[in-house]
């Protein structure tokens, strides 16, 4: 999924379909939008603003010190993956704890390093443990469950959860190829019985250096999946800024580039990085020096919204910017950015809404809505 062509300031949108190229407006799949910028240089179309509060105090309410990841269902169900405690707590999207599981360990029903979860429309939850090298699926009461063994630190960094137990992610892995080490992107379908991926909707392979070690840890996941098992990803690269939509059967629907100008981190980014991977890199069985690329990421997360669209988060310039697709088509709706007053520490656009966790001594989650555009 790496995108290592020299970087071009781009003045233009190329449409990439299994027909070629188009020419009409506005779609992925017909041709040329008419609006030509990057869209991040521009102001917003929207702004996410706070709309309620879930919870007041996490720790109070359900012992939750950390929130590493979030999903929500649009029948009313949130997961919340504490990865300080190792624990996964669901709540009603009122607030209502429903149930709680994990703890830090490896014995029954614990989990070592949990990075992602997923929720299905019927509450099930699956969890990737990194250390393990387990996908766990857990039934909806969160008592019973089955591991996935076979990932050996090759587990999804975001998944999708179906309702009948297979689901859809990415992954960076590593391969030999011909005596030399590969390293590169997975965006696969697994079935809830093996670790081998029964569809690969792509990969993007490159060779492998000892920097790539602490870019496993930091990587993003720019990936989705709707209802209909649509898949969608972008390449992950600082340099260029591409989106691909495969049908459930691994089928390349569109793909589309947008203009795209790199932002630099700034120094306390880089710092606070390269800070984090060495005490995560303590933590595994290796151990390496480790350098932040200096640009941010084209696209750093893509979702599906309560609507059905289809979100992409870009980072940089000093704020939390999405672009808003519609996913059938790939074309541009509107753009969103957060209120300059907001502090979040993670914001995440779910199925079942838009959530938010504040910064400070006591966090909050709390619920966003979008102005109209």
């Amino acid at each position: 999924m790496k995108c290592r062509n020299t970087f071009l300031l781009l003045t233009g949108v190329c449409i990439i379909t299994k027909a070629g190229c188009g020419s009409g407006e506005e779609t992925a799949s017909t041709g040329v939008p008419h609006r030509l910028e990057d869209t991040i240089v521009a102001p917003a179309d929207s702004l996410l603003f706070v709309s309620d509060t879930v919870s007041v105090d996490l720790m109070a309410d359900y012992g939750i010190a950390t929130v590493d990841d979030i999903d929500a269902t649009n029948s009313g169900l949130i997961a919340l993956l504490d990865g300080a405690s190792a624990t996964v707590t669901v709540i009603t999207d009122s607030g209502e704890l429903i149930s709680r599981t994990g703890g830090s360990g490896s014995g029954p029903g614990e989990f070592q390093w949990p990075q992602a979860i997923s929720i299905s429309s019927t509450g099930s939850i699956a969890v990737s443990d990194l250390l393990a090298g387990t996908v766990r699926i857990l039934d909806p009461d969160l008592d019973s469950y089955v591991d996935l063994q076979g990932f050996a630190m090759a587990n999804p960094g975001v998944m999708y959860l179906k309702s009948e137990g297979s689901f859809a992610g990415m992954r960076m892995i590593f391969r030999s190829d011909d005596g030399n080490t590969i390293i590169g992107y997975q965006t696969a379908l697994w079935s809830e019985s093996s670790s081998e991926p029964t569809v690969i909707y792509r990969e993007d392979m490159e060779s492998f250096t000892p920097n790539d070690f602490g870019r496993s840890i930091i990587t993003p996941y720019p990936m989705a999946c709707n209802s209909e098992g649509v898949v969608l990803l972008a390449d992950v690269s600082s340099e260029e800024y591409i989106m691909y939509s495969y049908k459930a059967d691994g089928t390349l629907s569109w793909s589309l580039e947008r203009p795209f100008h790199r932002t630099e981190k700034t120094e306390l980014e880089i710092l606070t990085e390269e800070s984090m991977v060495e005490r995560r890199m303590q933590q595994t069985a290796h151990q390496a020096n480790y350098t932040a690329d200096p640009y941010n990421y084209a696209v750093s997360s893509l979702a599906i919204g309560p609507s059905g669209r289809l979100w992409a988060e870009r980072p940089g310039a000093g704020i939390v910017f999405f672009d808003v697709y519609d996913p059938e088509t790939g074309q541009l709706l509107f753009t969103a950015s957060a209120e300059e007053e907001l502090d979040l520490t993670r914001l995440e656009v779910t199925a079942g809404g838009i959530l938010g966790v504040t910064s400070g001594d006591i966090p909050s989650l709390v619920r966003l809505k979008v102005t109209a555009p």
